[in-house]
């Protein structure tokens, strides 16, 4: 299933990358900042200035509601995925790789960020695909999961308002 999600702020781009790129404000969500996942869990955030680069690796745990021939393949109670995310810090665009806690040879999943600027705001784009290889079930699975990340982002990008002091 391909997906794309586009979240929009009037803020600079950099105030943007900035937070994106900022582990205290990962370090700094707590459950009232989502309704379907938990906060992410910060594994990795290293930063290269001199190369222009950076890698940002979280853990997601999402609570969905999967249909029940699922839970052969997959613990409807663990659908879990680590989030790598390499940003080109020059051209303000990553690749992400999600990699599932579990089945990882059933799900392939895999995305594109850009940050660009849209006159006075910021516009964080991101398309990707979501397959599960699951016999029968598989785009019912895709399409509960992709709905819930698309929550997912457009809470993350309240939250970045907060921490920013954007209005509403």
């Amino acid at each position: 299933m391909k997906f794309g999600f586009e979240q929009r702020w009037t803020a600079p781009v950099d105030d943007i990358m900035s937070t994106y790129l900022d582990e205290a404000f990962w370090n700094g969500l707590d459950a009232s900042s989502f309704s379907k996942m938990a906060p992410p869990e910060v594994l990795d955030l290293v930063r290269d200035d001199a190369a222009g680069t950076a890698l940002v690796r979280l853990r997601y745990k999402v609570d969905t509601d999967l249909p029940a021939q699922a839970a052969r393949f997959i613990d409807p109670n663990d659908v879990a995925w680590v989030q790598e995310t390499s940003w080109d810090l020059t051209a303000r665009t990553a690749e992400v790789r999600f990699l599932p806690v579990q089945a990882a040879s059933l799900i392939r999943a895999t995305a594109g960020i850009v940050v660009k600027d849209d006159g006075d705001d910021t516009v964080r784009e991101l398309r990707g695909e979501f397959k599960v290889r699951i016999p029968l079930v598989g785009a019912q699975v895709e399409k509960a999961v992709v709905g819930d990340i698309g929550t997912n982002l457009d809470e993350e990008a309240d939250a970045v308002a907060r921490y920013l002091g954007l209005p509403d």
